[in-house]
């Protein structure tokens, strides 16, 4: 039986200001400010500002709003700010980090640590992110660098290599705190939004600070002059998955004496780009598919599923999230098949589309469409046909698609005159060769039910994921940007590849 969850909003404007925008990209149901641990002696601590937990992934985010110190020595005051905002920021996500850790990893989701956590929040296999969101110095660090020259921007630059760069000794430069240690991702404010707004999901913000650390642990990346300079070269290199890339932080894509600078101007680069032009188009449509999937998350935060809520929590969180976890070029393209569909309908047909996921090799998601016949049956009633029928789809796309190891079948009630709308989710996994009897009862529904009986034997090659590199897009091929549509007839890339020319100073 679901219980209400509830969240903390925060105790701080920044810690509710970051919970919010965590939230409208990464969905709330696994957004979570301000959980706490149980601390020594009884006084308990809390834990981090934000955390988000994804399955197998972890990010944790410190926030220090600490205010710009007055001196008029720059080092002064930049050794003070560095001290309070990212060092003691350092040791909260290192604690947090060992914590989970433990032989006792247990998190809370109120000060006395009395209400659980109520996901698993740690595997063998997870993976932990820590970001460190610093405040109050873009605008000291712009004139800082006006000084020294009039129209630079006012993040922070980052260099790597030399102990001087971990402890602060440059004003407005960090590095990689301790080398020895989990590595930290140091954000001001500016960069923060740029990042999340930018990248727009949770699988793709997971796969940039992945890349990134990955380029900088291997001793590749020594230097970038601003968070956002090194997101506009990353979501330039745009790769048929649709996720950006840092092709140094590859050892088959680069040398290993390879020494790489990214300096200002990239971002500005990305934004004169076709890439640019096309992601925000990307933008607007896989908005669709968040507002898909927020009131489910919504529902099931608030133990408000209906006849659902019967089901476990786990079976909730694990549906959505397989929804959730498509990056933001799948979500475009999936999103536009499930709209097109939607509004082509007639109203008392039944009709489905299948579309292949373009991030997760495998995965199908089925897109039905049943008409509630009002005249004959109460909604609880056709609710039930309707979730029997999605079942029955699940059964009959193995037999159709050899080789597919998941499907997402989402059922949608038809728009009519009655104006109600509503969907419902469920997820399969095919682990097993189906037997001779699910073959034959995916064949009988077949026929008898007109189940995909028309659409062809459809094998998938699940192949390795060499899609890494930026590439080409033909006139005839579908266009990027997800509009299904032919790429001639619509953003017509035309450049030598989806993505700009490779612009950083390598030495």
């Amino acid at each position: 039986m679901l219980e209400p969850i509830h969240q903390n909003e925060g105790t701080t404007e920044r810690e509710r200001y970051l919970g919010k925008l965590a939230s409208s990209q990464f969905f709330s149901l696994w957004s979570y400010p301000g959980l706490v641990r149980r601390g020594k002696k009884g006084v308990n601590k809390e834990f981090a500002d934000l955390t988000v937990i994804f399955g197998d992934d972890i990010v944790l985010f410190s926030d220090k709003d600490i205010a710009w110190p007055t001196h008029s020595d720059i080092m002064v005051a930049w050794s003070r700010w560095f001290r309070a905002a990212v060092v003691e920021s350092a040791a909260q996500l290192w604690g947090a980090e060992k914590h989970l850790r433990s032989s006792d990893p247990s998190i809370y989701l109120d000060a006395r640590c009395e209400i659980p956590f109520p996901f698993p929040s740690i595997s063998p296999q997870t993976r932990i992110h820590l970001i460190a969101v610093a405040s109050n110095s873009v605008e000291p660090a712009r004139k800082y660098f006006d000084a020294h020259g009039v129209g630079s921007s006012g993040t922070l630059m980052h260099a790597f290599g030399l102990p001087e760069y971990a402890e602060g000794d440059h004003p407005f430069v960090v590095g990689d705190l301790n080398s020895n240690k989990p590595f930290i991702h140091i954000f001001d404010e500016e960069t923060l939004d740029h990042l999340l707004l930018e990248l727009g999901t949770i699988s793709d913000f997971i796969h940039y600070v992945t890349e990134k650390e990955r380029a900088i642990r291997s001793g590749r990346l020594i230097h970038y002059a601003g968070e956002e300079e090194l997101l506009g070269f990353y979501l330039q290199e745009q790769t048929p998955i649709g996720y950006g890339s840092l092709p140094f932080a590859h050892p088959r894509t680069a040398r290993d004496d390879m020494s790489v600078m990214i300096p200002e101007g990239e971002w500005n680069a990305y934004v004169d780009s076709d890439a640019y032009r096309v992601r925000s188009q990307l933008k607007e449509r896989a908005r669709q598919w968040f507002d898909l999937i927020e009131p489910f998350s919504t529902a099931v935060l608030s133990a408000q599923t209906g006849e659902a809520n019967e089901t476990p929590l786990d079976m909730h969180e694990l549906v959505l999230r397989m929804a959730a976890s498509e990056n933001l070029a799948s979500r475009a393209r999936l999103a536009t098949a499930f709209v097109e569909k939607y509004e082509s309908v007639p109203p008392e047909i039944r009709t489905s589309r299948v579309t292949a996921c373009l991030c997760h090799p495998g995965r199908l998601y089925v897109f039905l469409f049943v008409p509630w016949i009002y005249r004959s049956a109460t909604y609880a009633e056709y609710r039930a046909y309707r979730l029997q029928l999605m079942k029955c789809y699940a059964t009959v796309v193995p037999v159709k698609f050899p080789g597919v190891r998941e499907v997402l079948v989402v059922g949608a009630q038809t728009h009519d005159a009655t104006g109600t709308r509503s969907e419902t989710m469920i997820y399969t996994r095919y682990d097993q060769l189906l037997s001779p009897a699910e073959i034959a009862e995916a064949t009988e529904l077949m026929e008898s039910e007109s189940i995909l009986a028309e659409l062809p034997i459809q094998p998938l090659g699940i192949g390795a994921n060499a899609a890494v590199e930026a590439r080409r897009f033909g006139r005839n091929e579908r266009c990027p940007c997800g509009s299904l549509k032919k790429n001639k007839k619509c953003c017509n890339i035309t450049g030598a590849r989806y993505g700009t020319t490779y612009q950083a100073r390598i030495r």
